[in-house]
């Protein structure tokens, strides 16, 4: 191998004293072309689902070691089915293989798992590989769609895409710059989350607490104003009870007071009469007969005396007349009214000062009773 190029050959002897070999001219390329896609055209060498278990992977160009790569059309690969009841993952790669002096597309066959993973890559001397997709084969699946595919060409750890000549991005660090930070920021997340989420706690457990507080003593106070009503209100129908006896006994007192004045004023008035009905006689209405007939005749003699012009006959005679009218009308008493009006005044002096009677008050209520009974009897 050369070490250094390139440089003419001199011929001696009729031969060439240096000869370039391909390996020369990759070591030369590798120099400044690294290994990966080219970007150019952009879906260059992507996969893409085609029909049933066919992908096709598009016309592109890659570059592996020093050594150029060319798809010039769209190239199918089929796959197979996932046998029995698990999942795997296919890899679609470009491979470099320097024994058979040759780099072409393959798939890596995934190994069936509940948890598939793509198969790994061979990087070495002889082989180097580039994936270009991983493809998920679900379990019973008989057609590839897109969303089963995942494009590799921009992962600079699997493959990676060249740029341009002396340079290339490593889309790897920027993977990783981008992953550093999300897992920086995810923790400073994480962290703010939690000391969220225990201030949450601590509050919502003193809240807790002051609500559980707060229903002890509303129930305490609940408990305390019902004890109290129950209180009042047993003080208060216990008052009322003794109301209802206190009063049940004043009325059944007076009651039978009112019986004994009846009784007793009945008693008083039988006495009363049968004392005064001696003294009227045994016919107390013949005799104001008599004496209404005694005076109508008095009157008739002075009304003739006044005929003849006398003075004093017509003084006497008006005397007279108010004396008849007074007796007719029975003394200008009104003997139901005022037998009423005795009874109440005999009720009252016989009740007032504990039964003890006002002589005045008596007297004045026997003569009303007396006139109305005698008024209306005889």
């Amino acid at each position: 191998m050369a070490d250094s190029l390139p440089f003419n050959a001199i011929k001696v002897d009729g031969e060439f004293d240096r000869v370039f070999k391909a390996e020369d001219w990759a070591w030369y390329f590798a120099t400044f072309l690294a290994s990966g896609v080219f970007p150019k055209p952009s879906d260059g060498l992507q996969v893409v689902a085609h029909s049933g278990m066919e992908v096709r992977v598009n016309m592109g160009y890659a570059f592996i070691n020093g050594y150029a790569f060319r798809n010039p059309a769209s190239k199918g690969v089929m796959l197979d089915r996932a046998e029995g009841a698990q999942n795997r993952v296919d890899r679609v790669v470009v491979r470099w293989d320097l024994v058979l002096r040759d780099i072409y597309i393959d798939v890596l066959k995934g190994v069936p798992s509940a948890k598939p993973v793509a198969a790994a890559l061979t990087r070495n001397t002889e082989v180097w590989e580039l994936a270009l997709a991983d493809i998920y084969v679900g379990k019973g699946v008989t057609k590839i769609l897109t969303q089963n595919i995942t494009d590799q060409r921009f992962n600079s750890a699997v493959c990676g895409i060249v740029v341009g000549t002396v340079k290339e991005i490593d889309a790897s660090v920027l993977t990783k710059q981008f992953t550093d930070f999300f897992n920086t920021y995810s923790a400073a997340v994480l962290d703010e989350f939690s000391v969220y989420k225990q201030n949450m706690e601590k509050y919502l457990t003193e809240l807790a607490g002051i609500y559980e507080s707060y229903v002890t003593q509303t129930e305490s106070l609940f408990t305390q104003y019902e004890s109290q009503f129950n209180e009042r209100y047993t003080t208060f129908e216990n008052t009322l009870n003794n109301w209802d006896e206190e009063l049940l006994k004043a009325y059944t007192a007076f009651m039978a007071n009112m019986q004994l004045f009846q009784t007793e004023a009945q008693n008083d008035f039988n006495a009363w009469f049968e004392a005064i009905k001696g003294q009227l006689g045994e016919d107390a209405a013949g005799q104001l007969q008599l004496e209404i007939d005694g005076l109508t005749a008095a009157v008739q003699e002075l009304t003739q005396a006044a005929a003849a012009g006398t003075a004093e006959t017509k003084e006497a005679l008006k005397g007279l007349e108010e004396r008849v009218k007074r007796i007719e009308s029975g003394w200008g008493i009104d003997y139901k009214h005022d037998a009423v009006l005795g009874l109440c005044y005999m009720g009252a002096a016989y009740m007032s000062q504990h039964y003890e009677r006002e002589v005045d008050t008596a007297v004045l209520g026997l003569a009303y009773a007396g006139n109305s009974y005698l008024a209306n009897t005889f």
